[in-house]
């Protein structure tokens, strides 16, 4: 079983808390929220251990980087239009410093979401037009590789050991791709499914745990082994996955009561918690003893996780 402890609450908005994350190498984390009036989204940089607030730069997206202060952002350019409609037209992909707020590269062609790292740094996948993921040498900012075998949008990415890269998409299909030949390497079918919600992959690269609707495909790909299993099956009361843990064993969801944490494998809850604020967006630290979760009611909460099992 787990246990978790309130470190801290820190209000950083009067609106919903789209999403979260924490730095696989350092105590920082992130918050992103919208505007109360505007289609404008912020990125709220802060430390988990101090809560000393970093940096506060506009975008709708942020992934920080394996190592170092990288975090890479997503940003949305819009103009308001008659009657005071905002309209989005372009977005673009800005490498910044986190503890600054500074813009350190830009990667051209890049257009959005989903964003992922490679486990070394090196490289960046990023969402393009026409269905399509690029990837990026971070260092010189060339693009090195592609998937271009899916048929429609990419929602999910994440890179194995050997830098080949795991899409998922609403065409039904789990990829595993040599981004730099652009040839599929391994394919999973969800049949009648084109809703993807998470995706992780273990450090080892051996274990692939992904969402789709309410079913829940753990594929070992070099074993060819697939378990699923549905979420109403094994749940006592409906909730929604936020985040799966970096080594694949534990999956956050958010309740309509507060948040609890099942066991992948098994589909048990193996942590339970009401909460005074609906939350909404959750994220693991890499080692899983540190959650951030996100609440409607903009208010981040930070908890650390003990871990009672072998």
């Amino acid at each position: 079983m787990l246990n978790l402890t309130l470190r801290f609450r820190r209000p950083c908005s009067k609106a919903e808390i789209t999403s979260v994350g924490i730095s696989p190498s350092t105590s920082a984390a992130f918050a992103i929220h919208g505007a109360v009036q505007t289609a404008q989204s912020w990125i709220d940089v802060f430390d988990v251990k101090t809560q000393r607030g970093y940096s506060k730069t506009s975008g709708s997206h942020a992934v920080f980087a394996p190592q170092g202060a990288l975090l890479a952002t997503v940003r949305d350019w819009t103009v308001q239009l008659a009657g005071g409609v905002d309209f989005h037209h372009s977005s673009t992909i800005l490498l910044r410093d986190f503890s600054t707020g500074k813009t350190a590269g830009e990667l051209k062609e890049a257009k959005g979401e989903p964003v992922a790292w490679s486990r070394d740094g090196r490289a960046i996948a990023i969402g393009e037009d026409r269905n399509r993921i690029g990837v990026w040498d971070v260092k010189n900012g060339n693009r090195v590789g592609r998937v271009l075998s899916h048929i429609d949008s990419v929602t999910h990415a994440a890179f194995m050991p050997d830098h080949s890269l795991v899409t998922l998409s609403r065409d039904g299909t789990l990829r595993i791709t040599n981004p730099v030949t652009c040839k599929t390497l391994r394919r999973l079918e969800v049949e009648g499914s084109n809703n993807p919600r998470a995706l992780s992959v273990s450090p080892d690269g051996r274990r692939i745990v992904s969402v789709w609707g309410t079913n829940v495909h753990i594929w070992m790909p070099s074993a060819n082994d697939l378990t699923s299993y549905n979420l109403n099956a094994v749940r006592r009361y409906e909730g929604w996955p936020l985040a799966i843990s970096p080594d694949c064993r534990y999956m956050l969801c958010r309740n309509e009561d507060g948040f609890d944490i099942m066991d992948v494998m098994t589909g048990n809850i193996v942590f339970e918690r009401t909460t005074d604020g609906l939350v909404m967006s959750g994220a693991f630290s890499e080692d899983g003893k540190i959650i951030v979760l996100g609440r409607m009611d903009g208010v981040v909460e930070i908890w650390d996780v003990l871990d009672k099992r072998p």
